[in-house]
């Protein structure tokens, strides 16, 4: 072999074996977005089947919330003890009459126009939002206070999601213990009779529904500002009553 010739054969050599890393570096971003590629179709999958199917949502569930919370969210909600005993030691005297209101929402039509804009505002299924009207209505007997009173409250606490803790759950944990402690708050039957009791304890000892909201949400003091929670529930209250008169007054309408 002469000197060119080999000269010519440690070149090609010294080429290839510079082009290696590059060609190595090239087979692994294929194969990287190949992988990247299906983990994506996986994904597509995964998010339309816990669309479709309940299990795995509930699978999915046990891997993103506590487990108290999880343990609820699987096996659904118990029922709760009735607080009418623990109310009915609260003067209804000392009740501010504003809070009460024992005729609204007692006909079908108003109940269903008052789950519909709970439907079309906090975006839940009309037969939740009927559920959640339903079990005011039973706390209202219970508690004596007005059930949209009372749906106003959750709305403000927690967008009618049984999985948020509000923050009149931390102020009052206490009173839960009657009810299974921590857990129990994210039941949204405990939620709402605990929190109406405790509600109308207060309007009692403030003196008015303006100073119970207050004492409910924790301001114990006129130093201690509300953040505008007892406004937010009022104005609530008035668009679920404009809900409920609405549809009253197009049935009143529509017998003419």
């Amino acid at each position: 072999m002469n000197t060119n010739t080999l000269k010519m054969v440690i070149t090609g050599i010294q080429d290839r074996a510079s082009s290696a890393p590059v060609d190595l570096l090239s087979i692994a971003k294929a194969k990287f977005k190949g992988v990247m590629s299906s983990l994506g179709v996986l994904a597509s999958f995964m998010v339309l089947a816990m669309w479709m199917n309940q299990p795995l949502r509930v699978e999915l569930a046990s891997w993103l919330i506590p487990t108290g919370a999880y343990q609820i969210f699987q096996n659904g909600f118990e029922t709760v003890p009735s607080v009418a005993p623990q109310a009915a030691k609260i003067p209804t005297s000392l009740v501010d009459t504003n809070a009460l209101d024992p005729k609204i929402l007692k006909s079908g039509a108003e109940r269903q126009a008052v789950a519909s804009y709970i439907s079309n505002k906090y975006k839940i299924a009309h037969s939740a939002s009927l559920d959640f009207v339903d079990k005011a209505m039973t706390v209202s007997r219970e508690v004596g206070l007005d059930p949209t009173l009372i749906l106003a409250v959750t709305a403000v606490e927690s967008s009618f999601n049984p999985l948020a803790e509000s923050k009149m759950t931390r102020v009052h944990v206490e009173k839960f213990q009657l009810f299974g402690g921590h857990e129990a708050a994210l039941d949204p039957d405990a939620n709402m009779r605990v929190g109406s009791l405790i509600l109308r304890e207060y309007i009692a000892k403030g003196g008015s529904l303006h100073a119970g909201l207050r004492l409910y949400v924790g301001a114990s003091s006129i130093f201690i500002s509300d953040g505008g929670y007892g406004e937010k529930v009022l104005a609530e209250r008035d668009r679920l009553r404009q809900a409920a008169a609405l549809r009253v007054a197009s049935l009143g309408q529509s017998l003419y």
